[in-house]
């Protein structure tokens, strides 16, 4: 039987329906920003929370999301077996930002703190990042450097804290990502240190993002300015590949964006497939 035959007989359909679903779901913050959008694009943030439609859906892609999901769950699970977490999924609100998230595992190893985020990505991205030994993303920076932000600006109620967290929490000064190789386990952590240069980065960041909203305003796309590629010169967000709202060939496309404002995005999907 061909390949195509086993495909369109076998799991795999149902798999991707499932997965396509899921692609369709929509975390909703209401009037809060989701603090996993840290340093991207604040159009694409925008975006993001008028729940503009993707210009496409990829299967595949959402199945890379659910098995990051099953990585971060087999982690927890150990670091919580080694009584070493106390805290996982923990959302954070932060009322003046408008930002709400969720933590992925918050560590207490020697009497200090540690904020971790768990990242999955293939072995290619593992060694080739490595090689270049570019350190922590831009994106990762802004997402850690949110959360550190909002767990030291106020107190929080966790499952399993001592009686001082308080106290921990405003000195929590390290944050880490966690690299993990899907093909082969390898792991890698780049670490993040809090500082007062930090600080004012992730403020202004949320403030500014703040402004255009309550301004009503649709700011420039900078996805191509962000982590520009050594080669191109452009940053890979704003590629049709990882670029979400990418139209007629411009990322962040405010011809797309005009086609959602007139309800005429589903009538242009539907063509499309």
């Amino acid at each position: 039987m061909s390949e195509v035959g086993l495909y369109s007989s076998g799991i795999r359909p149902y798999i991707d329906k499932l997965m396509a679903e899921k692609g369709k779901e929509i975390r909703d913050y209401g009037e809060y920003w989701s603090a996993s959008s840290a340093g991207y694009c604040m159009r694409k943030v925008i975006f993001d929370r008028l729940h503009v439609p993707h210009t496409s859906e990829d299967a595949r892609k959402q199945r890379i999301f659910e098995s990051g999901h099953i990585f971060h769950s087999w982690i927890q699970g150990v670091t919580r077996e080694a009584g070493i977490s106390i805290a996982q999924e923990t959302e954070l609100i932060d009322d003046k930002l408008m930002i709400k998230g969720h933590i992925d595992d918050l560590l207490l190893i020697d009497g200090k703190l540690m904020l971790v985020d768990y990242k999955t990505q293939n072995s290619m991205a593992f060694s080739w990042a490595k090689k270049q030994n570019l350190g922590m993303s831009h994106y990762h920076k802004y997402q850690l450097g949110t959360y550190m932000y909002m767990l030291r600006s106020k107190k929080n109620r966790f499952d399993y804290a001592p009686e001082d967290i308080g106290t921990l929490l405003q000195n929590l000064t390290e944050a880490r990502i966690v690299k993990i190789s899907k093909d082969d386990l390898r792991m890698e952590e780049d670490q993040l240190l809090w500082n007062a240069g930090l600080e004012k980065t992730i403020y202004e960041y949320w403030s500014t993002l703040n402004g255009y909203w309550n301004a009503k305003t649709i700011p420039k796309c900078t996805c191509a300015e962000i982590e520009p590629n050594q080669k191109t010169g452009i940053g890979f967000m704003a590629s049709d590949k990882y670029n979400p709202y990418y139209f007629q060939g411009e990322p962040c496309s405010l011809s797309w964006y005009k086609l959602f404002k007139e309800g005429k995005t589903d009538d242009y999907i539907k063509k499309a497939n």
